[in-house]
C-alpha cells in the first residue's frame, strides 16, 4: 500500500497535466480565432474606408468635371455664340450698303450658311456640355431631350420607357444623364442601328436602366480588352451608382445593356 501512493500522484499529475495542457491548447485556439476575427473586422473597415474614399475621389472629379462642362458651355453660349450672331448681323448690314451683284450675292450667300452652320453646331455642343432642363424639369424631362436630338440627327428610332413620377437625388440624376448619354452617343458613333429602346424603370427596391440596339454589335471581349472608352464610361457610371452593369453583344447581334442600382 505504501508503493501504491507515489503511482497514484503521477496519475494525478499526468491528468492534471494533459487537462492544463488541453486548456492552453483551447486558449490559444480561441485567441486565435478572436485575433483572426478582429484582423478581419479591421481589414474589412480599412476595406470601407477605402471604398469611401475612392467615391468621394469619384464624387469630386465628377463634380469637377461638370462645373468645367458648365463654364466651356456658358462660355460658348454667351461669347462665341454671341460673335456669330454679331457677325451675322454685321454681314446682313454690309448686303444693304454694297452694291449688289451676282458674285456678292453668291459669297454673302455662303457666308450666312457657315455661320449658321457654326451657330447650330456651337448650340448642339452646349447642350451637349450642359444638360438640358434637368435641374429645372427632371430626368425624365432631359432623357427625352437627348433621345429627340438623336432622331433628329440620325435616322433611327428611340422608343422610351420611364417610371412614372421618377425622383432622384441630384447627383444620381447626372450620373443616369450621362449613362444614357454615353450609350446614344456610342450608338451613333459605332452601332449604325435604326432602331433603340431604352428603359428605366422601377423593380422592387431598385431601378433598371436597359437599352438595346439592332445595331452592328461587337466583339465584347476584345473590346473590352483593348479598354474601349465608352465600355470603361458606362463601367464607371454605373460603380458611381453603387450599381451593376452586365453588357450582352456580339457581331451583327447588336447590343444589349443592363444597369441595376439602388435610388
Amino acid at each position: 500500500m505504501v508503493q501504491s501512493q507515489p503511482s497514484g500522484d503521477i496519475y494525478i499529475l499526468i491528468f492534471g497535466g494533459s487537462l492544463a495542457f488541453i486548456m492552453l491548447v483551447i486558449g490559444i485556439v480561441v485567441f486565435l480565432l478572436v485575433y483572426q476575427k478582429r484582423i478581419a473586422a479591421q481589414e474589412l473597415r480599412v476595406k470601407q474606408m477605402e471604398l469611401s474614399y475612392q467615391q468621394e475621389v469619384i464624387y469630386r472629379t465628377l463634380d469637377a468635371v461638370e462645373d468645367e462642362r458648365k463654364r466651356v458651355a456658358r462660355d460658348l453660349h454667351d461669347e462665341v455664340g454671341a460673335a456669330l450672331s454679331a457677325m451675322r448681323l454685321l454681314l446682313a448690314q454690309l448686303t444693304q450698303t454694297a452694291p449688289p451683284s451676282d458674285a456678292s450675292r453668291h459669297l454673302t450667300s455662303q457666308f450666312k450658311y457657315v455661320i449658321d452652320s457654326t451657330i447650330d453646331n456651337v448650340r448642339r455642343i452646349s447642350n451637349d456640355l450642359l444638360p438640358q432642363g434637368l435641374d429645372e424639369l427632371g430626368l425624365t424631362y432631359a432623357i427625352e431631350g437627348l433621345c429627340e436630338s438623336v432622331m433628329a440627327l440620325a435616322d433611327v428610332n428611340v422608343e422610351l420607357t420611364v417610371a412614372p413620377d421618377l425622383t432622384l437625388p441630384t447627383r444620381a440624376n447626372l450620373i443616369v444623364y450621362r449613362l444614357v448619354q454615353e450609350l446614344l452617343n456610342n450608338a451613333l458613333k459605332h452601332a449604325d442601328a435604326t432602331d433603340i429602346r431604352l428603359s428605366l424603370l422601377r423593380e422592387a427596391d431598385t431601378l433598371v436602366l436597359r437599352y438595346a440596339d439592332d445595331g452592328k454589335g461587337f466583339d465584347f471581349e476584345q473590346a473590352y480588352q483593348q479598354r474601349s472608352f465608352g465600355l470603361k464610361n458606362i463601367e464607371t457610371r454605373a460603380q458611381m451608382l453603387q450599381g451593376l452593369v452586365a453588357f450582352d453583344t456580339s457581331p451583327g447581334e447588336g447590343l444589349r445593356v443592363e444597369v441595376t442600382f439602388r435610388p
